[in-house]
């Protein structure tokens, strides 16, 4: 019994669909697995926006109660012991809301016009939005502003608030909250940390 309940805790997926799933934050995945990171004791599901640790720090179950079972506390943020009830309907009525925020990012995006957009009612909208991807839906349109961004402070020579109005940010202050939020630091700490890995290379 203990080899047959050891065998149904393991994923199906490899270690690397898993890191690459919990990594790029995908939402595809959410159900299928869940990521625990040893150092703080707690699990999450594959699209949760929190900081990424390192890979050696992340251990996957296949659901919430192995993970449990195993000693890890789910995470408050993208409450993963509830993954079960998403259903895929929401998954990917989430996907199709980020396709349109990387559609126009650049524009003003606002809850009213990101469910417009998916013919639903605000509320209706930021309920299951949240639910499926595990962050609010203006908090998922300042993470694309910000992955836009990176790319930016990569291969332009551009200030801060020229990249934070190309990538949709009304201002240079809401550039670098969004990207404290993300990566820890600034967005010109981000790039001389970037551009100094990429020359010691």
């Amino acid at each position: 019994m203990t080899t047959s309940t050891a065998s149904a805790d393991r994923p199906t997926l490899t270690r690397a669909e898993m890191w690459a799933a919990f990594s790029g934050r995908d939402a595809r995945y959410d159900g299928r697995f869940v990521s625990a990171v040893r150092t703080t004791g707690i699990f999450c599901r594959p699209s949760c926006t929190c900081r990424k640790p390192r890979p050696e720090r992340v251990v996957f179950f296949r659901t919430s109660e192995a993970a449990a079972r195993a000693g890890f506390r789910p995470c408050k943020r993208c409450r993963p012991e509830l993954a079960g009830g998403t259903g895929e309907a929401d998954r990917r009525m989430a996907e199709r809301a980020r396709a349109f925020v990387r559609a126009h990012a650049e524009e003003r995006l606002t809850l009213a016009r990101l469910a417009r957009s998916l013919a639903m009612s605000p509320s209706n909208f930021a309920r299951r939005f949240r639910a499926a991807a595990g962050v609010a839906p203006m908090r998922a349109v300042a993470d694309v502003r910000a992955e836009r961004a990176e790319r930016l402070l990569l291969t332009t020579g551009r200030g801060v608030l020229e990249v934070a109005l190309e990538s949709g940010f009304g201002s240079a202050a809401a550039l670098v909250r969004a990207f404290r939020r993300r990566t820890g630091l600034t967005p010109s700490a981000w790039r001389a940390r970037r551009n100094t890995k990429g020359g010691s290379r």
